[in-house]
């Protein structure tokens, strides 16, 4: 994989995360029809309502669950440009993530405008153990950078069920520590940088870090008229086993 990184001068890591965390998903929808989708929703964020909305239909899952999935994969996509090694997502995240690629053109300039950096998608394409296990690995690895950066647990809603057999978590933890496998530091392009939650008051960082005041807009585009489903799953059209993305 050919990495496009920033220069260590340009930007610091809040830089990096406040330009993701504000990224509003405005260019999946044409110019042309912008302005008229923010008048039918009522509001500037009406794109990234109607990417939600999107998904909320298509995968059966609850208003509120899915505002907060996006911006969990928001974490994810931050995570993935920080690191040294290939992240890999949760079942939740990664669908997101299936859904917003989609969107080709628009997800281009997200790597190109926002992340300077083109975080690609990096799906098996035969499903061994060798390979369940190494991503397995990786997803450890990405929880545990989670927690250095946000200086938060991960929500074990959203976070909590990977992409493939769960079971596996726990032997591949096992493993590790007989490897001599140590999760902690970044060494990548922003390894200078203390961890992102160092740069935000403490008493605040529930709610800098948790997106749309809990995961839900409230107001237009977020009323009845989108439905609601009851039931917390829904079903994942993405890949069947492992995914990563960024690393060497």
């Amino acid at each position: 994989m050919t990495r496009t990184l920033p220069k260590p001068n340009i930007r610091s890591k809040k830089e990096l995360w406040e330009g993701i965390k504000n990224y509003k998903f405005n260019n999946l929808v044409p110019k042309s029809a912008l302005a008229e989708l923010i008048t039918r929703l009522g509001g500037k964020r009406a794109p990234v309502w109607a990417f939600a909305h999107k998904i909320m239909i298509k995968h059966r899952l609850p208003r509120a669950f899915t505002f907060r999935a996006i911006e969990e994969y928001k974490k994810f996509v931050y995570l993935g440009v920080i690191s040294d090694f290939i992240v890999t997502p949760s079942k939740y995240i990664d669908l997101v993530w299936h859904e917003h690629l989609l969107f080709s053109k628009a997800y281009r300039e997200f790597c190109d405008h926002v992340l300077l950096y083109q975080f690609d998608h990096q799906p098996e394409l035969v499903g061994t153990e060798e390979q369940t296990e190494l991503y397995s690995e990786q997803y450890l690895k990405t929880l545990e950078l989670y927690k250095e950066e946000f200086g938060l647990e991960p929500p074990e809603d959203i976070w909590g069920t990977p992409k493939f057999d769960k079971t596996l978590i726990v032997e591949s933890k096992s493993q590790s520590k007989k490897k001599g496998y140590d999760s902690g530091g970044v060494t990548g392009v922003y390894s200078f940088d203390d961890p992102l939650y160092t740069n935000y008051d403490n008493s605040t960082l529930s709610s800098e870090f948790s997106g749309f005041d809990g995961g839900d807009f409230g107001g237009a585009g977020a009323g009845g008229s989108w439905g609601d489903s009851s039931d917390g799953g829904g079903s994942c059209s993405s890949c069947s086993g492992g995914c990563g993305g960024g690393g060497d």
